[in-house]
């Protein structure tokens, strides 16, 4: 069967980026291969001074875009750190500079960036030792037709928590402890273009069932990103009438450490 992607006729800072398959295959620092695992749980650690950290790309090829998920790099030491991310067009070549991340708080990072051909992303920080670093991927982003308005949540305003409550047996609080923390909410689009949605839209489904990924709702006005998992499979529905046009639903949990 041929399939012919619809492509979206302009790129637009309204419209959602995800970004779902990570480029970075390897890395020169041993201690930090953790990074390219999608989990947040196991971190690098961070020791004292100058660092640099090399990923490579499984081939040299065009990214769009950089991101950084489990991280303490906004409250590091309690003033936050910055972190230097450059790409080079050989392995061990000269380092061009993308982008510098200072961010206030640990929330997930993903900057879109001009396409570049690249070999290998560099991240380059000072610090004091203790500085965790979970995930970093490198690729290109899959653009939404649209963007998304009205009756969203977004995702870094919307906790999943999970509370322990203690009281008397009068009903007074007593005290309450988080047994678990994280961000959760819907993304939803309608009007999707059948051909679109199976030659472009459906690859990310399909990573989607095993793999976490990065998602920036509305770059042109937020910085407002997750990185996480979909809790079931992803299906469209077919709108009435005669369109073929899709809509797609899906929820996202994400991970959560705001204050390290």
């Amino acid at each position: 069967m041929t399939i012919t992607a619809i492509t979206p006729p302009t790129t637009s800072l309204q419209n959602a980026r995800i970004g779902y398959k990570n480029l970075l295959t390897a890395t020169t620092a041993s201690s930090a291969a953790g990074m390219l695992i999608p989990n947040t749980w196991e971190r690098y650690v961070t020791g004292s001074g100058f660092t640099t950290l090399k990923f490579q790309l499984s081939t040299i090829t065009e990214i769009n875009y950089v991101a950084l998920a489990a991280h303490t790099l906004g409250t590091h030491l309690g003033g936050g750190e910055s972190i230097s991310v450059s790409y080079a067009t050989t392995i061990g070549g000269s380092l061009i500079s993308l982008v510098t991340w200072s961010p206030t708080d640990n929330s997930a990072i993903m900057s879109l960036i001009t396409p570049v051909v690249a070999a290998e992303i560099i991240l380059t920080y000072s610090t004091g030792a203790g500085m965790e670093l979970g995930v970093v991927y490198a690729g290109n982003a899959l653009e939404m037709p649209h963007g998304i308005y009205g009756g969203h949540a977004p995702i870094s305003l919307s906790s999943k928590t999970k509370y322990q409550s203690t009281m008397s047996d009068s009903g007074q609080f007593l005290g309450r402890n988080i047994t678990r923390q994280g961000i959760e909410t819907n993304f939803s689009w309608r009007h999707l273009d059948p051909a679109w949605y199976r030659a472009t839209f459906n690859p990310f489904v399909q990573s989607a069932r095993v793999t976490p990924f990065f998602l920036k709702w509305r770059p042109d006005t937020y910085e407002d990103t997750a990185f996480g998992y979909t809790t079931k499979d992803i299906a469209p529905t077919n709108m009435s009438g005669g369109s073929r046009l899709l809509d797609v639903s899906f929820n996202m949990r994400g991970h959560s450490d705001l204050t390290g």
